[in-house]
């Protein structure tokens, strides 16, 4: 496989976290020219151009056979109609990239009839201003090379993490995946209080929002640290965080969290196993 600015990579479909991902590729200096897109929509494949300058199609053979790097990027639902027609087409030497939920690397390999090999990513809302987080596993076919692309792809546009076991990946959809809509949540929960003690709304949007994003920062940047003592700085005996802090334990706030995200988890679990994967997260 060549490096990232001669080799040819295509995506079949083109909706949001596709759209995300090539923004960020671009931005990280891939080669537009090296880039191709194919959609159903010849409205939505021209509006892409004419934004990005990458090459498009409504052919996702075409993306296959001319592409050394193929992403999926369509939903669950749709996996098994878009793999119907590919599974003529030898694949054997190219790396595929899924991001549908819940379509496991052997099923991939399955519906097109080939020993491939396939990367699973997982990147969540945020990626859509490169501050994604994205978990990825790559089947036992992938070589060392191919998972270092699938890693600077990626990190165009947030943080990754690889983990070794498939099932895993139920496990970075609880914690990242969902985890926007938690801190969405948190955020709304916190903003409506503001508002019922005669703070002004947007202001309140404005205030939380950038404290939750310094917190986040000041974690990463200072990531020796660690979040017990990050909160224990801002807790001081007696004050009001500390009153705060009491609130959230007698109110068992860790236990609900941590059922939260087993429900997530468990029913990404379910989703595999029943083959619902049509379903949103």
């Amino acid at each position: 496989m060549n490096n990232k600015n001669t080799m040819k990579i295509g995506f079949i479909g083109c909706g949001n976290m596709s759209s995300a991902v090539i923004r960020g590729m671009l931005q990280a200096d891939f080669k537009a020219s090296d880039i191709t897109v194919s959609n159903r929509s010849i409205e939505k494949l021209q509006s892409i151009q004419n934004e990005l300058d990458i090459g498009i199609t409504q052919s996702n053979q075409e993306i296959c056979e001319n592409s050394s790097i193929i992403i999926f990027g369509v939903k669950p639902q749709m996996f098994e109609t878009v793999c119907q027609p590919l599974a003529n087409i030898n694949l054997s030497k190219k790396l595929l990239i899924s991001i549908a939920a819940g379509v496991k690397t052997a099923q991939i390999s399955d519906l097109l009839r080939q020993k491939l090999a396939v990367i699973r990513a997982m990147p969540n809302t945020p990626s859509m201003i490169s501050e994604g987080a994205t978990g990825l596993f790559a089947n036992e076919n992938c070589s060392q090379q191919q998972k270092d692309i699938a890693k600077k792809i990626f990190q165009s546009v947030g943080k990754t993490a690889w983990v070794t076991d498939e099932n895993q990946i139920n496990t970075i959809i609880a914690i990242a995946g969902s985890a926007p809509a938690y801190v969405y949540l948190f955020m709304q929960a916190i903003i409506d209080q503001a508002v019922s003690l005669g703070f002004n709304p947007q202001d309140a949007r404005t205030l939380i929002t950038q404290t939750f994003l310094g917190a986040a920062k000041l974690a990463q940047f200072r990531s020796n640290i660690e979040l017990d003592d990050l909160r224990q700085a801002v807790t001081s005996p007696g004050g009001t965080t500390f009153e705060a802090i009491q609130s959230f334990s007698n109110n068992n706030f860790s236990e609900i969290v941590k059922e939260a995200v087993n429900a997530a988890y468990n029913r990404g679990i379910s989703l595999e196993e029943t083959k619902e994967v049509g379903k949103k997260l």
